[in-house]
C-alpha cells in the first residue's frame, strides 16, 4: 500500500481506462496545486494505492469554517444554525434548539471532531467510491490509522442505495455510523408513476422552449467558465450560503478536461442557467447547478433545467440522484428520499476523542433521523423507507440498486424489441394477438425514454398494418359471411318454427365471427345461433338471437348462461348478442348440445 502526495504525483500508476483518465484529470490538479486553487474548503489531498485502486483521502485538522463536505462541525452545527436563521425560527423552541446546537458545538470542538481523514472523498462528486471488500477495508483502515494516529477515519455520507455492501463491510471492520441527512433518487424502471407526476413532468418539458431557451452542450460554448461561476454564485450565495464555493479555475478545468458534462440554457446568446453532471455505476449526479435568480420565476428556469437533467438520465436508463433540498418539488417529479450515513473508525483514538463521536452519534441517530423521517413523511408519505432506525444490515431502500434497475430496464426493453421483431413477420389473427400485450406495455410505459419512444413508433407501424389488414379482411368477410350464414341456416336444427345454428368454427378469427353473427341476426324469422371457436387452449363463445325470437322471450344471455359452464367459462352481453370464453375445449360438443336442449325446452314451455 502506497500513499502519494504532490511530490510523488509523477509516480502514480493511473490506469489506462476511462475511469483512470478521469481520476488523473480530476484529482491530479487538486493534489498538485492544493484544494484552495479550485474550492473554498481547505484540505490536504493524498492518494492511497491499494490493489490497483487509487483512493483519494483528504486530511483535515481543525477546518471548522469549511463547508459541510469537509467539516463535521459545519454539517451538524453551523449549517443547522444558518438554516434556522434563514427560516427565522424564533420563539422559545427556536431559542432552545439554538442552545442545544451551540452546546453540542462546544463539546464537538473540545473533542477535535474535525480532526479527520476522509476516505474516498472526491470533493463535490458522489457515487465514485471504490467497491472495497471486507479485507480491503480492514487493510486500508489499519494503514490510515498507523499513518494518521490522531485522526478519525471517516467515510462521509455514504448512500445505501448505491453502496449497501460497502456499509456492511465497514460495520464488519469496526466502524460506527452517524446519520448524515438524506438525498433523493429516481430509478429508471418503476412499476407505477402517478398521474400527477406525469402531468408535472409534461408541463416542465415545455418550459425552456416556451421561454425561448435552447439547451446547449457546454463543450460547444468557449470561454463560458466565468459566466457559469457567476450563475453558480448567484444561486448558492443567495440561497445556500453554506455551500462550498468554487473558483473559475475549477470550471475551466472541468470544461477543458471533460470531467463534468455541462448543459447550458441559452437565450439571445446569453447563458441564464446550467447544470453539470457525472455518470458513475449507472447513476447520474449533478454537483453543480446555477441560474440567474434575478429573472422572474415564471420563466421556469429551475423546473425546466431539472426536467432535462432527469430526462437525460432516464433516456439512458440510469438512476438520477438529485440531492436534498426542494423536497416537495422533487417528490412531485417521482423521486424518493434515501438516507445517508457517515462511517467513522475511532478505535485507535483516546477515550476523550471517542466520547465526542459517541455524543454526535446519539444526537444524529436519536434526534435528527426521527426528525427527518417525520418531515419527509409529510411530503412523501409511504415512500419514506430506511429512516426508522440504524439498520443491523444495510440494504437498498429503493428495492433495487441503481445497477439492478438499469439491468432490469435493459432486459425489459430487449425483450420488447425481440417481441416486436417476432410480430413483424406475422399476419391476421396471429398479428393481432401479438400486438395486444405490446400495446398495453408500451403505450402505458410509466417513464417513456427515447428508446421506449422508438419501440413505440415501431409498434404503431405494426398496429397500422394490423388495422389495414383487418379492414381488408372485413370487407372480404362481409360477402363470404353472408353466404356462410345462409348455408348455416339451411343446415340448422329446426325446433318448430325456430332454427338453431350450433356450430364449432375452429380457429375462426374474431372479425369473421362478428360478421357471421350480424348476418344470422338479420334473418327475418325466429333463429338462434351458438358458435364456438378456439384460440390455442382457450374457447371463444358467442350466442345470438333474431328480433323475432327475442320477442318470444328468448335472449342471447340466457343461451350463454346454459352453454358456458360446459367449457368452464362465463360470459355476457346484450339480449341480442352475448360473448364469452372458457378454458376447456373438450366441452365444446356438450356446450352445443346444452344449447339445443335449453332452446327446445324453452320453446315448448308455457
Amino acid at each position: 500500500m502506497i500513499l502519494y502526495d504532490e511530490s510523488t504525483l509523477s509516480r502514480v500508476p493511473w490506469p489506462d481506462t476511462s475511469e483512470g483518465r478521469f481520476a488523473r484529470d480530476f484529482l491530479g490538479p487538486l493534489l498538485r496545486q492544493g484544494s484552495t486553487a479550485f474550492v473554498s474548503d481547505r484540505t490536504t489531498l493524498r492518494l492511497v494505492g491499494l490493489d490497483g485502486l487509487l483512493i483519494p483521502v483528504a486530511v483535515n485538522d481543525a477546518e471548522y469554517d469549511n463547508s459541510p463536505l469537509f467539516s463535521v462541525f459545519a454539517r451538524y452545527v453551523s449549517t443547522q444554525l444558518a438554516m434556522m436563521d434563514a427560516r427565522k425560527w424564533g420563539g422559545a423552541s427556536g431559542w432552545a434548539v439554538r442552545r442545544v446546537l451551540q452546546s453540542l458545538g462546544l463539546l464537538l470542538k473540545s473533542a477535535r471532531i474535525d480532526r479527520c481523514v476522509y476516505v474516498d472523498h472526491w470533493l463535490v462528486l458522489r457515487n465514485l467510491g471504490a467497491r472495497l471488500s471486507s479485507e480491503q477495508v480492514r487493510r486500508l483502515t489499519d494503514f490510515l490509522a498507523e499513518r494518521f494516529p490522531g485522526h478519525a477515519i471517516v467515510f462521509s455520507s455514504v448512500n445505501p442505495a448505491t453502496h449497501a455492501p460497502l456499509l456492511n463491510h465497514l460495520r464488519d471492520g469496526g466502524y460506527d455510523f452517524v446519520y448524515a441527512f438524506h438525498t433523493r433518487m429516481l430509478l429508471p424502471f418503476r412499476d407505477e408513476v402517478s398521474r400527477q407526476v406525469r402531468e408535472n413532468r409534461r408541463r416542465d418539458a415545455r418550459l425552456l422552449e416556451a421561454a425561448g431557451y435552447r439547451l446547449v452542450d457546454g463543450a460547444d460554448v468557449p470561454d463560458c467558465a466565468p459566466r457559469l461561476l457567476e450563475l453558480y454564485r448567484s444561486l448558492n450565495e443567495e440561497k445556500y450560503s453554506t455551500s462550498m464555493q468554487l473558483s473559475v479555475a475549477f470550471f475551466e478545468s472541468a470544461l477543458r478536461d471533460g470531467t463534468l458534462r455541462f448543459r447550458l440554457a441559452v437565450k439571445d446568446g446569453r447563458i441564464d442557467g446550467f447544470y453539470a453532471f457525472i455518470v458513475s455505476d449507472d447513476v447520474v449526479f449533478s454537483p453543480l447547478f446555477g441560474y440567474d435568480v434575478s429573472l422572474p420565476q415564471e420563466l421556469g428556469l429551475y423546473r425546466g433545467l431539472v426536467y432535462h437533467l432527469m430526462q437525460e438520465a432516464l433516456d439512458h436508463g440510469l438512476t438520477i440522484e438529485l440531492g436534498a433540498g426542494a423536497d416537495g418539488f422533487k417528490s412531485l417529479r417521482g423521486d424518493r428520499p434515501v438516507p445517508r450515513f457517515t462511517a467513522v473508525y475511532t478505535r485507535h483514538l483516546p477515550a476523550w476523542r471517542r466520547t465526542g463521536w459517541r455524543l454526535l452519534q446519539r444526537f444524529a441517530n436519536k434526534a435528527l433521523m426521527p426528525s427527518s423521517r417525520s418531515y419527509l413523511r409529510t411530503i412523501d408519505g409511504d415512500a419514506v423507507l430506511g429512516f426508522d432506525a440504524m439498520p443491523e444490515v444495510f440494504t437498498t431502500p429503493t428495492g433495487a440498486s441503481p445497477s439492478e434497475a438499469a439491468e432490469a430496464l435493459r432486459q425489459e426493453l430487449a425483450s420488447l424489441e425481440r417481441a416486436l421483431e417476432a410480430a413483424s413477420v406475422l399476419e391476421g389473427e396471429a398479428l393481432a394477438r401479438a400486438v395486444t400485450p405490446l400495446s398495453a406495455k408500451l403505450h402505458n410505459w410509466p417513464q417513456p425514454t427515447r428508446r421506449v419512444l422508438e419501440l413505440r413508433g415501431r409498434l404503431e407501424a405494426l398496429e397500422l398494418r394490423q388495422r389495414r389488414e383487418a379492414t381488408a379482411r372485413a370487407q372480404a368477410s362481409g360477402a363470404s359471411a353472408a353466404e356462410e350464414a345462409r348455408q348455416l341456416l339451411e343446415g340448422g336444427v329446426r325446433l318448430g318454427d325456430t332454427v338453431l345454428v350450433s356450430r364449432h368454427l375452429g380457429e375462426a378469427p374474431a372479425q369473421h365471427l362478428r360478421a357471421l353473427v350480424d348476418c344470422l341476426r338479420a334473418h327475418d324469422g325466429c333463429a338462434a345461433a351458438v358458435l364456438t371457436a378456439t384460440r390455442g387452449e382457450k374457447v371463444v363463445l358467442v350466442t345470438a338471437v333474431t328480433q323475432a325470437l327475442l320477442q318470444r322471450g328468448v335472449d342471447a344471455g340466457q343461451l350463454m348462461a346454459h352453454v358456458a359452464p360446459a367449457v368452464d367459462g362465463k360470459g355476457g352481453g346484450a339480449p341480442e348478442v352475448a360473448w364469452g370464453g372458457g378454458s376447456r375445449a373438450a366441452g365444446i360438443d356438450a356446450a352445443l348440445e346444452a344449447a339445443r336442449r335449453y332452446l327446445d325446452a324453452r320453446l315448448q314451455g308455457p
